[in-house]
């Protein structure tokens, strides 16, 4: 468990931010803020980072992830958390047990006949993403199975560059503020993988589950 302070400098517990918690998805943006926030150009430092797996990234993602896990690159713990494989829950679902459903292309018949092609509703990135991290930062400032209070003491840092501003979203829960960064520092995409090419850093690769039904053909 991570030393939490109960107060800011001032000491108003109302205002303290007791954790700082970085969304790491392995990908080109977020690698960028994690490494951006250990060289000290983002500050202050973050207490921990979350990465929130599904079990289906391409191989070179957790590739990738093993690096920025390995010694002497995060100066902060990077935490691992997430539900089954997306893959076996998918195959799971053909034998009518319960999954979260991708946004796949799905054909239906009215009973008139007529026939109708679209995507079902994601539930995805609620269930393997936003939900794990959620209850992992709930467990590190002690508010499992606890009344959350009606004041911020979590920052979450999200990952959202200057190109993709309109994913841009407050937090819905009063004790979580969300907090982009790059945002902040008017980085774009080409901007991050440039400042880690800068530093002597590889080029992510796409952060992206294998079977995402956005993915274009070539992909």
């Amino acid at each position: 468990m991570l030393p939490l302070p109960n107060t800011n400098a001032e000491g108003d517990p109302r205002s303290a931010i007791r954790l700082r918690a970085l969304s790491l998805g392995a990908g080109v943006q977020s690698t960028t803020l994690a490494l951006m926030a250990a060289h000290g150009a983002v500050g202050p430092m973050p207490d921990c980072a979350i990465f929130a797996g599904t079990g289906w990234e391409p191989k070179a993602v957790y590739e990738h992830f093993d690096w920025l896990m390995s010694p002497n690159v995060l100066p902060f713990p990077v935490f691992i958390v997430g539900p089954a494989n997306m893959r076996a829950n998918l195959l799971a679902a053909g034998r009518g047990e319960r999954w979260a459903s991708i946004p796949a292309f799905a054909r239906s018949v009215d009973r008139r006949g007529n026939v109708s092609i679209g995507m079902i509703r994601r539930q995805c990135t609620g269930d393997y993403k936003i939900e794990p991290i959620r209850r992992k930062v709930r467990e590190l400032v002690k508010l499992t199975r606890k009344r959350s209070p009606n004041f911020a003491v979590v920052e979450q840092w999200i990952g959202i560059s200057f190109d993709e501003v309109i994913r841009m979203k407050p937090s819905r829960e009063a004790w979580q503020r969300n907090r982009w960064p790059l945002i902040e520092e008017r980085m774009t995409r080409r901007d991050c993988l440039a400042w880690l090419r800068d530093h002597g850093y590889p080029d992510p690769p796409k952060s992206a589950c294998i079977g995402c039904p956005f993915h274009d053909n070539a992909r």
